[in-house]
């Protein structure tokens, strides 16, 4: 959708993405075998969860590709520098990189829920309001459906420290006041006192961290939905 916006050619799925939606798609397509008169509540229920993930990971590649256009057009270090149009770029690269952050962790969530549903975990007795990480955990701690959780659980360690950064600027974009604002109300403070001029946040690291967490959801989408197939034909349990 945003590549149509911009006119630029649509997109071609590869790599982790496409690895990801492959799975959910051959998933999908599994449960669709079933005949509706036949399906039970639960079977229908995640369908409509699947195809959400479909829709989830689709808006997060989105948002990682707007934000990294957007990011290519800043080129100053410091904001008094820029243009009008490269201002206008560096704020809808802060836009949807935190866009793309909030939806990297939601799809991590909605993994969480699936999963303690699907497996019956019983996440909840552990901690009422759990999080994709809190399943894992108590999957990990209690050697349920080992098979997966081993995967999903050298994923989660692979990508720590960059998950690490953006769950708190996750946390500070949503639990406390806006982060830019923060900066900019102290910046302008600052002003007043000093001739400190006002830096643009770092794209890069941002980007490459971002790019580390949108790999890691997209490669632990691929993991479960390809573990579920594979259940769904083996029968295994955990």
């Amino acid at each position: 959708m945003l590549r149509t916006m911009l006119g630029e050619p649509r997109r071609k799925d590869a790599g982790a993405l496409l690895a990801a939606n492959q799975a959910i798609y051959a998933y999908l397509q599994m449960l669709d075998t079933i005949p509706t008169a036949e399906r039970n509540p639960q079977e229908r229920r995640y369908n409509i969860w699947g195809r959400s993930f479909l829709r989830a990971v689709d808006e997060l590649e989105q948002s990682q590709y707007a934000a990294i256009r957007f990011g290519n057009g800043v080129n100053r270090v410091y904001i008094d520098e820029m243009s009008e149009d490269e201002r206008d770029d560096y704020h809808r690269h802060l836009y949807f990189y935190k866009n793309a952050i909030v939806r990297m962790f939601a799809i991590l969530d909605k993994m969480g829920h699936f999963m303690n549903e699907r497996f019956r975990l019983r996440t909840e007795d552990v901690k009422k309001r759990f999080s994709y990480f809190t399943v894992l955990r108590n999957m990990h701690d209690n050697r349920l459906y080992a098979e997966v959780e081993e995967q999903l659980f050298e994923l989660k360690n692979k990508y720590e420290e960059p998950v690490k950064r953006l769950r708190t600027a996750r946390n500070m974009e949503i639990h406390t006041i806006d982060a830019d604002l923060l900066d900019d109300l102290i910046n302008a403070a600052e002003s007043l006192h000093s001739q400190q001029r006002i830096r643009t946040e770092n794209i890069k690291e941002q980007l490459s961290d971002l790019g580390f967490g949108c790999e890691m959801a997209f490669t632990a989408v691929h993991i479960l939905f390809s573990y579920l197939h594979k259940l769904a034909h083996t029968g295994s349990g955990k």
